[in-house]
């Protein structure tokens, strides 16, 4: 077929080029357009052929779609990304045997007259992160092209040429074909592979120490800063859970890695908070991410997803993060609020329970912590709630209910102003409330110290506040007060019943 519309374009435009010949044809003859006479998968396909002639390249042609490459990645088509390229080049240069798939060398193409508009120049479709795996975003730095659309030629170490071309289509979907001698299909294949190998040691050298946000945040970058910014003196939990949170970086241990590789299981914990709100879940949380990351580890902020843009569902952010994780090789903690918001669409349910305990589980040489948190653990699907391995621990973060417990978050709200003589006696009355509770109590008391001149923070402003916050909750409890009084009812015309 491809042939015969070779041989229709020819017969149509005898002597001239695409290019030459677009504006000088009659616009009311029995042809219609190139555009119009070809699809642009045919014309790629023909342009594939007519590089091949024109380069004298020998042998058999095979023309086929390029093999996606599936990753934690939007990057498309790696044998178009000019740095991993570059990168699996120069790796082959410092090797003594050439490996299979080995890429000795290449370069760009300009457009055959024959695909004239198809695409005519090395364009990128948007920016990357310095770790190609995300988009760009204002203030990023070491950013990178995505791959390049245009054609290229590849030459191999063990002695052939390959050719290809990526382009976008009209309805803008992506498309990628290559051309190689009959026979060397499968080192292409090796060649990807390769190209995947080099993109994961890319992505291990500019993970370390990074927290990156996974999914759509309004302000991304001030959410990374309060995360890095974020520390465990924040944090006021009673020690027994304290410590089983933190029992939890045990997967970063090397020993803890090689007992899960010995049975055989993937290296990937995942824990769950629970609790009412303002039991200080994503304090922790936070907290957690900054300890992490200044030690080197990578951390991974999951949001959920608000349309079909960059990634599709919530789900489908959760599991990027922990493919992303895994491709890495570096310790990474993944951090997920509401973890119910992630894992309760019906249609997903089978491909959750296989990526968090089954055939699809990513795996990550060096350990993933998952820490999720949920105010609404009943919203859980209990074949994940409730199945060891789906979900490793789940911890409880519960009001403050220890009167120690209390003192202490006195101590950390009220700073330099704490004195135990005057504040510790309140701690008492303080006891079956959240931590942010105690919190809002202890900003309310300085706002009344303030009214009434007083720079001092005393026990009776903490009393007050405390009464009054109480009191307001109770009455917006009473949805009764506020809801509008029924209509009377109304006279008819000229007040006349």
């Amino acid at each position: 077929m491809a042939e015969d519309a070779m041989k229709e374009q020819e017969w149509l435009y005898p002597g001239e080029s695409l290019s030459e010949s677009q504006d000088h044809r009659p616009s009311d003859g029995p042809a219609l357009s190139w555009r119009r006479e070809l699809k642009s998968k045919e014309i790629a396909v023909l342009g594939l052929e007519k590089l091949w002639r024109q380069l004298n390249l020998t042998g058999p042609m095979l023309i086929f779609h390029s093999p996606f490459v599936s990753t934690s990645s939007f990057l498309l088509y790696f044998e178009h990304h000019p740095l991993l390229l570059d990168r699996l080049v120069a790796a082959g240069q410092r090797r003594k045997r050439p490996r299979f798939g080995q890429l000795s060398g290449w370069r760009s193409l300009p457009a055959p007259d024959l695909a004239w508009g198809l695409t005519v120049s090395a364009r990128a479709e948007c920016l990357f992160k310095s770790d190609l795996t995300h988009r760009a975003e204002l203030g990023d730095r070491g950013t990178q092209p995505a791959s390049l659309y245009g054609w290229k030629l590849y030459q191999f170490a063990s002695g052939w040429t390959a050719l290809s071309v990526y382009y976008t289509e009209e309805d803008y979907d992506n498309v990628a074909f290559t051309a190689v001698p009959q026979g060397r299909q499968d080192e292409w294949l090796a060649f990807l592979d390769l190209l995947v190998e080099t993109y994961k040691q890319h992505l291990h050298q500019h993970g370390r120490g990074s927290i990156e946000i996974v999914g759509t945040a309004t302000k991304p970058r001030d959410l990374i800063t309060v995360i890095r910014q974020a520390s465990w003196n924040d944090v006021v939990l009673p020690e027994a859970t304290r410590a089983l949170v933190e029992a939890q970086r045990r997967i970063f241990d090397p020993a803890i890695l090689r007992h899960y590789a010995a049975l055989r299981v993937p290296r990937l914990r995942k824990v769950l908070l629970v609790g009412p709100p303002g039991t200080g879940k994503t304090t922790l949380l936070k907290a957690e991410g900054a300890y992490h990351a200044r030690r080197g580890g990578r951390v991974l902020y999951v949001t959920p997803s608000t349309s079909n843009y960059d990634g599709g569902s919530s789900w489908n952010m959760l599991s990027t993060a922990l493919q992303t994780a895994a491709d890495s090789r570096l310790p990474t903690l993944v951090l997920v609020e509401d973890f119910e918001a992630f894992v309760s669409d019906p249609k997903e349910q089978q491909i959750i329970l296989n990526t968090l305990d089954g055939v699809a589980t990513p795996d990550n040489p060096a350990g993933t912590l998952l820490l999720a948190t949920s105010n609404n653990p009943e919203q859980i699907d209990p074949r994940i709630r409730d199945r060891p391995g789906r979900i490793d621990a789940l911890i409880e973060l519960r009001p403050v209910q220890d009167e120690q417990l209390a003192v202490r978050f006195l101590q950390h709200l009220l700073g330099a102003g704490y004195r135990e003589e005057e504040h510790a006696p309140v701690a008492s009355q303080l006891l079956g409330q959240p931590g942010s509770h105690l919190r809002e109590v202890c900003l309310t008391a300085a706002l009344h110290a303030l009214d009434e001149n007083r720079t001092a923070v005393l026990a009776k402003d903490l009393l007050w506040a405390h009464e009054v916050i109480l009191n307001g909750r109770a009455a917006a409890a009473q949805s009764e007060r506020f809801a509008p009084p029924p209509p009377r009812r109304r006279g008819s015309y000229f007040g006349k019943r």
